[in-house]
């Protein structure tokens, strides 16, 4: 049988186990790979070597880091550096400093705990807020004031969120109803983590009438409104000149005007307005031209008065515990006027403490802030009062704005540890996938909130990414990968497993982290806890899913994070080599450049000059060897002493990539094929030729066996003295070493700090007996 020429047109099918080496009959058979090492699949389906990580600076102290995207708009992101007690940020490549060169940094309370294995560590932002969670701290704000002005801040929690109300005879009794008081309990309540949480104390708050002449200072026409209640006015009998409503401004300090009515003798006004504060507020009549004055042959008993009236009604104030003397007395001070000081059994805790915990995951649905899943209650969730972000208060009556608490309907206390606004909210959790609407198109509120279970797959810590209208997670066991998406078919969300093919990449592994890469090759990026870099093309429409894995020589990925760059999505790291971490980010590299501007090295540096022959200041990579690419010219590998190395005594150079090495791989699967008379993959065969088509290429190895590679001849036209060009286009290669065997696989590796894009391959195959 002469030679048959198979095309293997893509690697779109990405590294697949060993598992599918009999799945001939699959579309991912022929375009998926046994290796893709350091190689990337684009969105096209070719494969390319990924250009470098350049270093951009040591940790805060060579510590543990946990890096968090801070995206303001396309042209503003940052990356904020956790460290135990610190936090830096990064932009544009590099490192912000403050005027006199040195890295611009602020404090947290993180701890090394905090930051240790799968980083729980979740956040939300609007505009310049980030608000940040952790089950150990309460919610936290990070603000940007400006480039070199960030705040951390324990977040200004107001109105609660509250535990269910006490239901049994234990009373509390406040001394007083603003200020500082004391409050005293029948029962043993108070506890030491109460310190710093907020009590809610409910009262009835009966309503207030007064009548009189008014005057100047209103003292005799004033009554206390409560909020989202009314105050009502009504003028009767003769008067003349006019009289004004006033409210308390408790932050000014100062009596605000409401309303002013003017008189005309024989006429008499009523009105109502309504108290649209959060708190107890006072109002009053004021005058200073009131005249009561009778005319003549009018009834004396008919001289004109004002009435103004408050409504009574349950009423809750808050107290923030500053102090527990015992379990039945502790000091507090009162943050919203307390209705009364007289006891009372209706109050309630407030839902977080270092003992029941603090949330686990924050997002934002229908302009509220939601919190969600703590040790005490894993399946509730909380969101804020409409449009107001830092409210967790309800009125009474509830009204639809007001914030809200509720529990997903399900058997067991899986966490909620992720959340994602789409139509709906779909919030994630160890045991499953729920969808969370007002229903019936409406929008959540206290009164109307559906939870609907979707599936039981459940997520870990990781949070989740989404890409288009999908999100990708890993589920509980933090070794599989899936996507969850609205199917009109099955009318809920559902997704498949995605890393079924490649299972040998997650075996005996976890997963550390992940972060998604949407631009240029919509990549999802996944640290294992051995310290590879996974990999995973997506494109859903397209049915593209291609795994590829990634190493640094010595070195073990951390954690990772992509904010917006210019060109295209930065991808920043942390690595860990020697017990040192340090940051190195992975940015544009286009495909038109010439050799010398290729960035092919890892954890390195570019350095420009006239005539370099030597680099120095490399102290992180002090003992490592380095590749080195200079002027287009591929160097031999060095090892770096003393912080530097030699690059020629005699000639210099003004271009220089230096850093770790980067060795590439692919290795296709076995190469089978469909004779007449059935399938050769039990025969012999033999591959002798290649065709590649390459696309800006140079450099590499290729072969049959991983001890007999040849090197790819580029060299053709260039003058002497200047560097090989890149190659772009089909290239037949021969095999010197073939040999018949009954399972052959071609390898091609890229050991050069230079570029390789295969776009496909067409071996010419002999069949044998």
């Amino acid at each position: 049988m002469s030679g048959l020429f198979q095309l293997k047109p893509s690697f779109a099918g990405g590294e697949l186990s060993d598992s599918m080496y009999g799945r001939v009959d699959i579309n991912k058979y022929d375009n998926g790979a046994a290796m893709l090492k350091n190689f990337m699949v684009q969105r096209y389906g070719g494969a390319r070597n990924r250009n470098g990580f350049k270093h951009i600076a040591m940790t805060y102290g060579g510590k543990r880091a946990f890096l968090i995207p801070f995206t303001y708009s396309n042209e503003q992101s940052y990356v904020v550096e956790l460290t135990a007690g610190h936090c830096r940020f990064f932009r544009d490549g590099g490192i912000v400093t403050t005027t006199d060169g040195q890295p611009y940094t602020i404090s947290n309370n993180l701890t090394d705990a905090d930051l240790a294995g799968v980083c729980k560590v979740k956040h939300a932002q609007s505009a310049d807020v980030m608000f940040i969670v952790h089950p150990n701290h309460p919610p936290i704000t990070l603000t940007r004031y400006g480039a070199t002005d960030w705040r951390w801040e324990q977040m200004a929690v107001s109105g609660g969120p509250f535990e269910d109300y006490n239901t049994t005879n234990t009373k509390i009794t406040p001394s007083g109803i603003s200020g500082n008081i004391t409050l005293s309990a029948t029962a043993d309540i108070f506890k030491s983590y109460h310190v710093g949480t907020l009590v809610e104390l409910t009262h009835y708050k009966g309503s207030e009438y007064q009548k009189a002449v008014p005057n100047a200072s209103g003292d005799n026409l004033k009554v206390n409104v409560l909020p989202g209640s009314s105050v009502y006015v009504e003028s009767f009998g003769f008067w003349n000149g006019h009289f004004i409503l006033e409210k308390y401004n408790t932050d000014s300090g100062r009596w605000e005007q409401v309303r002013r009515q003017d008189g005309n003798h024989s006429q008499n006004y009523n009105f109502t307005e309504k108290n649209e504060d959060d708190h107890i507020t006072q109002y009053r009549i004021t005058s200073t031209a009131f005249d009561t004055t009778i005319w003549e042959d009018e009834n004396e008993k008919q001289t004109g008065f004002v009435t103004i009236q408050s409504f009574g009604d349950d009423y809750s104030g808050i107290a923030k515990i500053t102090g527990v003397s015992n379990a039945r007395t502790a000091s507090a001070q009162v943050i919203r006027t307390l209705g009364s000081a007289s006891a009372t059994s209706s109050w309630a805790f407030e839902a977080w403490n270092s003992s029941y915990g603090y949330p686990m995951s924050a997002g934002f649905f229908e302009d509220r802030l939601i919190f969600a899943g703590d040790a005490k209650a894993p399946q509730t969730f909380w969101g804020s009062k409409v449009g107001d972000y830092y409210n967790f208060g309800t009125s009474t009556p509830i009204v639809d704005d007001d914030a809200i608490t509720a529990t997903l309907n399900g058997g067991r206390m899986n966490g909620i540890k992720a959340m994602v606004a789409f139509g709906e909210l779909i919030l994630l959790t160890a045991g499953g996938e729920y969808k969370v609407s007002g229903g019936q198109g409406k929008s959540i509120a206290p009164s109307n909130i559906m939870s609907q279970p979707q599936e039981y797959r459940g997520i870990c810590d990781i949070n989740p990414v989404t890409v288009g209208s999908r999100i990708i997670y890993v589920q509980q066991q933090g070794n599989i990968v899936r996507d969850l998406a609205y199917s009109y078919e099955a009318d809920k969300y559902t997704g498949d497993d995605l890393n079924l093919l490649c299972s040998h990449l997650f075996d005996g592994h976890k997963v550390t982290g992940m972060t998604y890469q949407q631009v240029p090759d919509s990549v999802v990026w996944f640290v294992r806890d051995d310290g590879i870099l996974l990999g995973m093309t997506y494109i859903k429409e397209q049915d593209i899913y291609a795994w590829h894995r990634h190493t640094m020589v010595n070195s073990k990925f951390i954690n990772i994070c992509s904010i917006n760059g210019d060109m295209e999505d930065e991808l920043y790291a942390v690595v860990e080599r020697n017990g040192v971490h340090y940051i190195v980010v992975n940015t544009h590299q286009t495909d038109n450049e010439s050799p010398a501007e290729q960035y092919y090295v890892d954890d390195g540096i570019t350095i420009r000059g006239d005539d370099l022959k030597e680099v120095s200041g490399l102290t992180w990579l002090e003992g490592e060897a380095v590749a080195i690419l200079a002027d287009g010219n591929v160097l031999p590998q060095q090892r770096v002493t003393n912080g530097k190395v030699t690059l020629d005594d005699r000639h210099g150079y003004s271009v220089v990539h230096i850093g770790l090495p980067i060795d590439a791989e692919i290795r296709t699967l076995p190469i089978e094929f469909q004779g007449q008379d059935g399938n050769y993959i039990s025969r012999k065969k033999r591959v002798g030729n290649l065709g590649i088509i390459f696309k800006n290429s140079r450099g590499g190895l290729y072969g049959l066996k991983e001890n007999k590679l040849d090197e790819i001849k580029w060299r053709s036209s260039e003058n002497w003295g200047q560097p090989t060009q890149l190659f772009t286009g089909k290239k037949k290669i021969v095999l010197p070493a073939a040999t018949w065997e009954e399972t052959v696989q071609l390898i091609i590796k890229q050991d050069a700090p230079l570029p390789m894009t295969v776009l496909a391959v067409v071996p010419e195959i002999v069949p044998g007996g």
